[in-house]
């Protein structure tokens, strides 16, 4: 009897199922990231241009090679496919509640996509009512044994410091009755300082994230205070009391969202890098809307347009994709790893950390946040929403406070892999599929990509891939365990892969000689 014949396996296509980066000019080597199971491989300059054209262009040893990483190291495992397919909506992060605690705030910054603090709908401040609706709101809806993250926010949170008190001491009262585990989170200008806030934060290991854009120039400039006065000097000053009485008891990240070419990106870093006051950065690219055909913002003053809809002639720009702004930000990814200085208490840049995890360990993006999955919004008006950028617009709403979610909102809940554009990109178990508030503001649809924000985040993960690529062993085994309690990206839903591990070459002289001219790097 002769054996069936086996079909052999389809080859893997450049741009879907792998990606070859160059690491720039003059280098003699490229990285080659497999998106089906993140494995990061180096390779000759030459081979990588041969298999950017093409696994069949491979010279026949190039072919061999790649045949046995396929066999033994999972190159062409379908292993994120799986995971997508298999997942629930309440894997990969904890239970979130945004509490959207007022409309107040005493900055008007000029990029302000909640309208100055009210989204043009919150009128109140959230009662102590709220605390009942949204304690049964989690005990209804999370996940047995799943952590519950508080997410405080506004408007200015801290203008509403008394039902911030009220929700930590209920969780308490509930972790010393069930275990029940919770998280804090809170997102601040802190120009605000209540009596009571320092011993808060301090008794509840509080996540305190800043808005701070660097230096006092592009600070003052970009967040100032609705009188137009400053904001750097009393932020600044509140930073370091918190430090000083808190030690490390808190947890703090300087929020930056760039939108000035001058200081340059690296510059503005480098101001609040120096205070060493800062445990993490968050770096967001500023969006704002300009007039169709040009650069020039349509309003870019007082933090009182409304972002959250389309406007006839008028397209939305991201930052980081301007002229001059791309070489900044590709000059900072370049720089980033010295940042690690045992002599400051930088613990790194949120996103591009979570990229090299999902990447170092082997992981995987359920979906681009967490929203309408295991995030939502409680506002002061009793409403709750999948998106705390969208809650000034009805039409969002799932359901309220006092009787939860009314209506099913499975367009939250899509699969990178469903989508017809993103299901085809390289990135997709990086990026999880894209902002789908940024897609409603660019195209009026969640699910219609913005163009520039998917440039973005595939500029994002070029960037980071390559700095991983040429970076140290030390930068790459650094602990990143903590990354599950900072809700990066909204709390980006991840989870880790089966892919089989391949001992480095470095540690075991022979152990890939088999996949030379490849080198599996992680």
């Amino acid at each position: 009897m002769t054996a069936p014949d086996r079909h052999p396996e389809p080859p893997l296509r450049h741009g879907t199922d792998y990606r070859v980066l160059p690491l720039g000019d003059g280098e003699d080597t490229a990285a080659v990231l497999i998106s089906g199971n993140h494995r990061l491989l180096l390779a000759p300059a030459a081979t990588a241009r041969r298999l950017a054209a093409g696994v069949d262009h491979l010279l026949p040893p190039e072919r061999r090679a790649w045949d046995r990483l396929r066999a033994t190291a999972g190159v062409g495992d379908d292993t994120h496919r799986t995971l997508l397919a298999e997942s629930t909506p309440s894997d990969g992060a904890d239970f979130a509640v945004n509490v959207n605690l007022t409309n107040v705030c005493n900055l008007a910054c000029t990029y302000c996509f909640a309208e100055g603090g009210d989204y043009g709908r919150i009128t109140e401040a959230m009662g102590e009512h709220s605390v009942a609706w949204i304690f049964d709101f989690i005990e209804t809806h999370a996940a047995p044994d799943q952590r519950v993250r508080f997410e405080f926010f506004g408007g200015e949170p801290l203008a509403n410091l008394p039902v911030i008190q009220r929700i930590c001491a209920r969780a308490r009262e509930i972790t010393e009755r069930d275990g029940t585990r919770f998280v804090h989170r809170v997102s601040t200008n802190l120009t605000l300082l209540p009596h009571g806030t320092v011993e808060l934060f301090r008794d509840h290991r509080f996540i305190v994230s800043v808005s701070i854009d660097g230096g006092r120039q592009v600070q003052d400039a970009n967040r100032p205070s609705k009188n137009g006065k400053g904001s750097y000097d009393r932020i600044v000053r509140n930073v370091r009391r918190l430090r000083e009485e808190c030690g490390d008891a808190v947890t703090l990240v300087a929020r930056m969202t760039i939108a000035t070419a001058e200081p340059t990106l690296k510059e503005s870093v480098l101001d609040l890098w120096r205070l060493d006051l800062f445990d993490h950065f968050q770096i967001y690219p500023g969006v704002y809307p300009v007039r169709t055909g040009t650069t020039v913002p349509v309003a870019l003053t007082l933090g009182d347009r409304t972002l959250s809809e389309p406007q006839g002639g008028v397209q939305y720009i991201n930052h980081f994709l301007q002229p001059g702004i791309v070489e900044q930000f590709k000059d900072f990814l370049a720089h980033y790893p010295k940042l690690f200085d045992p002599g400051n208490r930088f613990k790194g840049v949120l996103e591009y950390e979570r990229t090299v995890q999902m990447i170092t360990e082997g992981a995987a993006a359920l979906a681009f946040c967490s929203g309408g999955r295991t995030y939502y919004t409680h506002s002061p008006d009793g409403s709750i929403s999948p998106c705390h950028r969208l809650v000034g617009d009805e039409s969002f709403d799932v359901g309220t406070g006092e009787h939860g979610l009314t209506r099913a909102h499975p367009e939250w809940r899509r699969t990178v892999d469903q989508h017809p554009v993103c299901g085809g990109c390289w990135a997709r178990y990086l990026c999880g599929g894209g902002c789908r508030q940024e897609n409603h503001v660019a195209t009026g649809d969640l699910n219609v990509l913005n163009e520039e924000s998917c440039r973005y985040q595939v500029m994002l993960a070029e960037e980071v891939i390559t700095m991983l690529a040429r970076s140290t062993p030390a930068y790459r085994t650094r602990s990143r365990t903590r990354y599950d309690d900072l809700f990066v990206s909204c709390g980006r839903p991840v989870l880790p892969n089966t892919r089989p591990a391949v001992p480095d070459a470095a540690s075991v002289s022979d152990s890939t000689s088999d996949y030379a001219p490849f080198h599996v790097l992680c």
